[in-house]
């Protein structure tokens, strides 16, 4: 097999003997089906979850004739302006894995998940490889380990077991198959009216955990509720209320955060941008750049942080005529007039 011979990474697998489930780990973590993947690679569909330029994919593999054995690459591809990927940056990842690896990934050797150093490999953090463990898991049908139970114990009776032998890994688990817990309801109302029994920690690493989780009425309920009940914004809430489809109940949370001065933190902007894409209507886009312009002036990041936030949103396939119809409009706060305007004279430079 040679790199002028192939012309994606979904088809280099495919010769190499492997069967392969694509994970998106953009803004949201989701399995991926091939065909969306090879469309995205090939840059004929626009990355749907884009951040800091990139599209960012976990790849797990497996060869057909060994199949307990899984490989993993975590890749990320670099966008255009537009969010497609672009070509010649995905040709010199496939000459690099195609140079290191030729067939070996078929012949099941520790080979195939060692790649030279590259532009294009990354390593998650804690949380979103924990995340993404449980979702594999949960995927492929893998088995839960005995340690998720703990998870169960403890949200059952908080009093009796010692919430610092549950890990990180073990609360994803847990979180993962929630869905399809036998007692999903009974454990679900234990969180909801217990929030206050359990440790702060597991309590944020719970809703943390959720992010990419669709949760229940009660459960979204009674997380919105720990976003600001107390003096500090609670930024694992926050990140856990994450949804993949507009809520209204979540929106208007959002709206009211960003009217208060609780918001003027660029990790608080940070988290609804990356977590909260698919609640930005045109108002709360606009309350959201709004508080971004606010907190560039405030920390005299001289229009650098606004436009940040503006080049990573405009390249959501969901938002980018939203954003574009908001650059152009008349009737902006002047806050936000005098902030594109800064964005147009940085342009031209």
């Amino acid at each position: 097999m040679s790199a002028n011979s192939i012309n994606s990474i979904s088809e280099f697998l495919l010769h190499a003997g492997t069967e392969y489930q694509i994970f998106d780990l953009g803004r949201r973590l989701v399995p991926t089906d091939s065909q969306t993947f090879l469309e995205i690679e090939n840059g004929s569909a626009y990355a749907p979850f884009p951040r800091q330029q990139h599209a960012w994919f976990g790849v797990v593999f497996w060869s057909k004739n060994a199949s307990t054995q899984h490989y993993i690459w975590f890749v990320k591809l670099p966008l255009d302006e537009q969010g497609l990927v672009i070509a010649a940056a995905k040709n010199h990842f496939l000459e690099i894995i195609v140079d290191a690896l030729g067939q070996s990934v078929a012949e099941d050797t520790k080979n195939a998940q060692t790649l030279p150093d590259n532009p294009y490999s990354f390593v998650p953090n804690q949380s979103q490889l924990a995340q993404f463990n449980a979702l594999v898991k949960r995927t492929l049908n893998q088995p839960l380990s005995e340690e998720a139970q703990k998870v169960e114990a403890y949200i059952q009776a908080p009093q009796l077991v010692d919430w610092q032998q549950i890990s990180m890994q073990n609360v994803a688990d847990f979180v993962y198959r929630l869905s399809m817990h036998p007692r999903r309801d009974a454990l679900e109302h234990a969180i909801e009216t217990n929030t206050s029994l359990y440790s702060d920690v597991f309590l944020n690493s719970l809703m943390e955990m959720s992010e990419s989780v669709s949760l229940s009425e009660g459960l979204l309920a009674a997380y919105l509720n720990e976003i600001d009940c107390r003096d500090d914004i609670n930024l694992a809430a926050l990140r856990g209320t994450s949804e993949g489809t507009f809520n209204l109940t979540i929106n208007t949370k959002l709206l009211s955060l960003l009217k208060s001065d609780k918001s003027l933190r660029l990790d608080i902007l940070s988290v609804i941008a990356a977590r909260h894409f698919e609640q930005m209507e045109p108002l709360l886009l606009s309350a959201f750049l709004e508080q971004a312009a606010k907190v560039d002036e405030k920390d005299d990041h001289q229009g650098a942080l606004f436009a940040g936030f503006f080049s990573d949103l405009v390249q959501i396939p969901k938002l980018r005529r939203q954003v574009l119809t908001l650059l152009h409009s008349k009737a902006n706060s002047n806050i936000l007039s005098n902030a594109f305007q800064q964005l147009f004279e940085q342009a031209r430079k």
